[in-house]
């Protein structure tokens, strides 16, 4: 029998760019994006100019124009972001984060269809704990830090709907909120 090398792949140098806090990541028909630090939100308005959040992504997801067909679209960073561009040439050893990124907009569209605001808001935080929280003692903590203008934008509700519920949320013991993070109790985390 004659042995056989593995094909190898060639990578792209890893080049990293970092971005500032509320800047923009350039849009590249050819390149997606791997986030390696931070958060990144990807959005699009309506015509009226009200933004419109397609999704939340952090690091080990891949983000990009070419994942969709919103027009105009754009990606936030919400924190400083760190990201590493793939060519096209190299999409097919990004196929599990491509997965994922479709999986994680299809739980996004899930939750807004929830017709109640309450619910849809419980099913958004259930996702942000999973997404970007930690486990601890009291239930998830999630520290990143989106404001209720923020969330109102992803949950396509008003600010002050939103500010009213976390507050009931709250005075029911389901979330603590501190400064820095919320918490959300076992008994949010059962849908």
């Amino acid at each position: 029998m004659f042995a056989t090398k593995e094909p190898r792949i060639a990578y792209p140098p890893v080049q990293l760019r970092p971005f500032r806090q509320r800047s923009f990541i350039p849009s590249q028909d050819d390149s997606l994006w791997k986030i390696t630090a931070g958060v990144v939100r990807s959005l699009t308005w309506t015509d009226a100019g009200t933004p419109i959040s397609l999704g939340l992504w952090t690091v080990g997801d891949v983000v990009g124009v070419a994942l969709s067909r919103v027009n105009p679209y754009e990606l936030e960073c919400l924190t400083d972001v760190q990201v590493q561009a793939i060519p096209r040439s190299h999409w097919r050893s990004i196929t599990d984060q491509l997965i994922d990124h479709a999986q994680e907009s299809q739980q996004l569209l899930a939750i807004l269809r929830q017709e109640r605001i309450r619910d849809r808001i419980l099913a958004f935080l259930r996702w942000l704990s999973y997404k970007f929280g930690r486990e601890s003692a009291n239930g998830r903590v999630i520290e990143l830090k989106l404001s209720h203008r923020a969330i109102a934008e992803i949950l396509g509700t008003s600010r002050v709907t939103v500010t009213r519920t976390l507050g009931q949320l709250e005075e029911e013991g389901l979330m603590q909120r501190t400064r820095d993070h919320w918490t959300l109790s076992p008994d949010v985390l059962i849908p």
